[in-house]
């Protein structure tokens, strides 16, 4: 399994990430996975999403240990603005949206709670968990 380090996570390694793997919803229904973030629906190439893999696991990682599994079952999406080492990787939060979507592709995020209960959670904000503990991805 990857180790993170501090400052993996950065909003333009999300952006670069998200790019290679974004696709517009047009594209072949067998070449992408569209995923429903926390605001917007993401479609990303599969073939891209497997490469980008093991950076999206590591920026991931990079987040407080709260939002994994094995600690405690995940945080509001608020609250992935900064990394482990309590530096704010971005202060725009469509940088954790996509830093969200990239982990729905590559199935190790999901939400704690379903969409439409969102709005009696603190801020109405949806909270998220990473399915990866400290030893590898989390298999269930």
């Amino acid at each position: 399994m990857t180790t993170t380090q501090d400052g993996f996570l950065t909003a333009q390694r999300v952006r670069e990430v998200y790019e290679k793997c974004f696709r517009p919803e047009q594209s072949p229904p067998l070449t992408h996975v569209a995923v429903d973030a926390w605001m917007f629906r993401h479609t990303f190439s599969i073939r891209m999403l497997q490469r980008a893999r093991e950076d999206i696991i590591r920026m991931l990682l990079s987040l407080p240990a709260g939002f994994r599994v094995d600690e405690r079952e995940g945080g509001s999406v608020a609250n992935m603005i900064s990394r482990n080492d309590n530096s704010v990787w971005s202060t725009d939060l469509t940088d954790v949206e996509k830093l969200i979507a990239l982990g729905m592709g590559v199935g190790l995020v999901t939400f704690c709670a379903p969409r439409e209960k969102w709005h009696k959670l603190p801020g109405g904000l949806p909270y998220v968990r990473i399915e990866i503990t400290k030893f590898g991805v989390s298999v269930n």
